[in-house]
């Protein structure tokens, strides 16, 4: 089993999906991807991909007060970024299951022996990640079809315990193409959206150089792996199923004196 960075998987799901530049434990990668062509960035790169993945959007469907959200951080982001396809082997159920459900997938990478930090369920299909920086992140899942899934996330983001509270909203498109009997073949890959203040962000990239474009990359794909090397897990390990995924054991209160 391949197993994702360690410090990675506690908000991955979280800060990956509003602005994963500024998380700033993720190590730098030797390659910067080109700018396209044909897109004009703000500040760094923006990939090849974004436009079909803005295309894969469904913005009819939204009410307005979503609709203008999701148009602002995708027609005006800050970064952009998009992570390689991805090919594996697994259920479609367990897979869609478990974007569901980000909460009790972290709570199978610790069961793994992984260590990674909570993500919690805040009721009502929205879930987030907080450190003791004093980032918090809430998302949801704002579109679901066979062909492709949406987030959206607001939240803000603290760089350390020095660095500056930026207020950050993010839009993560995961194009899928899953097999058709729901057993078999999953192929992925993301794009992602972030919009940040823009006196911030200038702060954050001034702290963090080049490498903003390297850790919005890594965070990618480190999201993607969160999902796929556990729905290849239980393909591979059917009986480990029950105990990885079961819910978390009801907290045990002290008894009072």
């Amino acid at each position: 089993m391949i197993v994702p960075r360690k410090r990675w998987l506690g908000l991955v799901a979280a800060a990956s999906l509003s602005c994963p530049a500024l998380a700033v434990a993720q190590p730098a990668r030797p390659e910067v991807r080109p700018a396209s062509a044909s897109e004009t960035p703000q500040f760094r790169t923006r990939t090849n991909t974004s436009v079909a993945a803005a295309a894969a959007i469904p913005f009819d469907q939204f009410n307005p007060n979503l609709r203008e959200r999701v148009r602002k951080v995708v027609a005006s982001p800050t970064l952009v970024t998009h992570a390689d396809s991805e090919e594996f082997e697994g259920s479609v159920a367990m897979y869609n299951w478990l974007m569901d459900h980000p909460d009790r997938a972290t709570l199978a990478w610790q069961r793994m022996g992984v260590t990674c930090s909570p993500i919690t369920d805040r009721g009502r299909g929205f879930f987030g990640w907080a450190d003791d920086n004093g980032s918090d992140v809430v998302w949801s899942t704002i579109h679901s079809s066979p062909t492709a899934r949406v987030w959206y996330a607001e939240g803000t983001v603290k760089a350390g315990k020095i660095g500056p509270r930026v207020p950050v909203k993010g839009v993560v498109v995961m194009r899928h193409t899953l097999p058709a009997t729901g057993e078999g073949t999953i192929r992925h890959e993301i794009d992602l959206f972030c919009y940040a203040d823009h006196r911030a962000a200038q702060i954050a990239y001034r702290m963090m150089g080049n490498k903003v474009d390297r850790h919005a990359e890594e965070a990618a794909g480190q999201l993607m792996m969160f999902f796929s090397a556990l729905t290849r897990q239980m393909k591979q390990h059917p009986e480990q199923t029950e105990q990885l995924l079961a819910p978390p054991a009801p907290a045990v209160r002290a008894a009072s004196k």
